[in-house]
């Protein structure tokens, strides 16, 4: 997760070392990076269209430093996001989800690859990038003596607002944040939820077309999670922003989001909304049989084709199955061939949890 980046239409916050740094020409452009053959990088010609982001043959070296192995971060990332959308980024920790944002941010150069973010060049134009763009993290680092009110107005100065406009904004994500009673309270003195509203409310200073939300809501008590995505999805709702959200809560991902992807060991494994996840792994359903002697009948169950047992006891038995219709009549008989009555059942379909766990031990799946 980033705990220290700030995004500044102004300054170039990350350097940048190694064969894909990027020096500034005599004109003020960026220079084109090399890739990680040395080749320079090929770009999209430019052109609008609906997606807000597109990003081709991401990739990410970080190098060997000390005794530790290089690491290959992201490996050849294809990506469209449409605009007006909330795409989730789902993974295991190390999966890459942390370096794809930051590239698509504008903050890091990939080391090979080209993309555009909302028609500029992901390469060239980084300047422009994050002047319509901005960034939150789940860990807020913001400036310690700065109060909510110095810290809104600071950033609205960054953004190049003027000050009729920078107090506007300032007076109107206070309050849409719910921060109006802790306005003249610094910000190390305030609570991790408060600081975490402040930054939020920050990263909308510019009303940006593109958010970067990198695990808005970890370590937050499940009021002030709650409170978080309201807000976000309001905003969502009014502006038509598109956002970009990366998180370990299962509901938070399903409840926010349009599209999702599970990334794992720096490629993306699956893509698609809730449902099409779900429907994707091999054991979709899971039916739990209540009755008396039951668990005479697992080690019948395990002998099925698509039914993988999860617990057999006396007077409960669950199993996970690829399909409801396929299996059921062939669970029932089996429970009652080895003698045991049933006298209710119950089905659940999968949960992203579930999702999760399946495409994480499965980095390979298609």
């Amino acid at each position: 997760m980033i705990a220290s980046l700030t995004l500044s239409p102004r300054h170039d916050v990350f350097q940048q070392t190694g064969p894909a740094r990027a020096a500034a020409s005599q004109d003020g452009a960026e220079r084109q990076p090399a890739g990680v053959d040395g080749s320079r990088l090929k770009v999209l010609a430019p052109a609008m269209n609906q997606f807000a982001i597109e990003i081709r043959g991401i990739e990410k070296i970080y190098p060997a430093a000390g005794g530790n192995p290089a690491v290959h971060a992201l490996k050849g990332i294809d990506l469209s996001i449409e605009s007006s959308k909330i795409f989730c980024i789902l993974g295991p920790n190390g999966a890459g989800k942390t370096t794809l944002i930051t590239i698509m941010s504008g903050l890091l150069y990939p080391d090979a690859g080209m993309g555009r973010v909302w028609g500029l060049d992901l390469l060239r134009e980084r300047r422009k990038i994050r002047s319509i763009v901005n960034f939150a993290s789940g860990h807020a680092n913001l400036p310690d003596n700065f109060t909510v009110d110095e810290t809104l107005t600071y950033f609205g100065m960054l953004y190049g607002l003027g000050r009729a406009e920078r107090l506007k904004k300032r007076d109107e994500l206070a309050s849409f944040f719910e921060l109006d009673s802790y306005r003249k309270i610094p910000f190390n003195q305030l609570s991790t939820g408060l600081k975490q509203r402040l930054a939020l409310a920050k990263s909308l200073i510019n009303e940006p077309r593109i958010l970067f939300l990198d695990e808005p809501t970890v370590g937050l008590d499940p009021q002030v999670a709650a409170l978080i995505r309201s807000r976000l999805l309001q905003w969502h709702r009014e502006k038509g922003i598109t956002i970009i959200l990366t998180t370990h809560q299962m509901d938070e991902a399903e409840q926010m989001s349009d599209c999702l992807g599970f990334l794992n060991d720096g490629r993306f494994v699956r893509i698609g909304n809730a449902a099409e996840l779900k429907r994707g792994i091999q054991f979709q359903e899971t039916i739990t049989i209540f009755g008396k002697k039951l668990s005479a009948a697992s080690a019948v169950l395990t002998g099925i084709a698509g039914v993988s047992l999860i617990s057999g006891e006396q007077n409960q038995l669950s199993c996970r199955v690829d399909s409801r219709e396929k299996r059921i009549n062939a669970l029932i008989e089996a429970v009652l061939c080895s003698g045991g009555i049933i006298e209710n059942l119950s089905i659940s379909e999968p949960s992203l949890g579930d999702v999760f766990v399946a495409l994480a031990e499965r980095p390979d799946s298609d």
